[in-house]
């Protein structure tokens, strides 16, 4: 009787280590269906206030925007704004689960000539996320000059990054707003993913990408890349937009800072 109840026990034992493996399994799945990353990071100890820096409305791609008119009624830069915005939003929530925060919106009509020095004190370009690569300066190119936007196309997988041309910035901003570390929000798309076309439920996905530069309070770069969140094309509510999609790219970006 004692020898089979020992054999009863290692029995249970072993069923709850492989239920405990399948439920860290699953978890893992359910997350990358939701937020996908590319990242160049470099390790760092978390202290002190972040501010989040929202992207220049120029720098605000999508493909979706007819579909949200016709369900809202909302123009370009009423959409345009109100994705900014959430973005902007839930990314301060997600971060002030661990850590002070500091948004540009929450005081937007003070706060909106420091937000037009940072634009002019950094320049944005394509630079490759994979740092074992290299490529051409002219290859590495996509930039803003004179309130344009160039771009040059190659199949090397790229981010849109941040880069500090004014090295009075950082420092004027962590003396005034007592910020040590900076999120800028480069960029946002919106594109249809066609090729994920579903004959069976007659629609295909979204692909909703977020490319973000985390430097610290002297400029160094300690996290960039993308993160991408797939959604239904069937979805066009913006509210339900900016929760399932939104929110899960916005708590990636937050985790970098634990």
């Amino acid at each position: 009787m004692k020898l089979l109840a020992n054999k009863n026990v290692a029995v249970i034992k072993q069923l709850h280590s492989i239920k405990f493996l399948l439920i860290i399994f699953f978890s893992s799945l359910a997350f990358s269906s939701l937020a996908q990353e590319g990242t160049r990071a470099t390790n760092a100890t978390i202290e002190g206030k972040v501010m989040v820096i929202p992207f220049e409305p120029l720098m605000y791609m999508s493909e979706i925007d007819k579909k949200i008119n016709e369900q809202t009624g909302w123009n370009f830069e009423q959409i345009r704004e109100n994705f900014r915005h959430n973005l902007d939003v839930q990314l301060l929530l997600k971060l002030k689960t661990h850590t002070q925060a500091i948004s540009f919106y929450q005081d937007s009509a003070k706060m909106a000539k420091d937000l037009d020095y940072i634009y002019k004190s950094r320049t944005l370009s394509y630079d490759l996320i994979d740092l074992s690569k290299t490529v051409s300066k002219a290859k590495q190119q996509k930039n803003i000059t004179n309130g344009q936007l160039t771009v040059e196309i190659n199949n090397d997988k790229k981010f849109m990054n941040a880069k500090i041309i004014n090295p009075t910035l950082i420092g004027y901003l962590h003396k005034k707003y007592a910020s040590t570390y900076f999120i800028f929000i480069n960029e946002l798309d919106i594109k249809n993913d066609l090729n994920s076309y579903d004959i069976a439920t007659d629609t295909y996905k979204r692909e909703i990408t977020v490319h973000y530069t985390i430097m610290d309070k002297t400029a160094k770069i300690i996290s960039a890349g993308v993160i991408v969140s797939m959604l239904t094309a069937l979805e066009n509510d913006p509210k339900k937009i900016v929760e399932k999609a939104f929110v899960p790219i916005d708590e990636s970006i937050a985790n970098k800072l634990k």
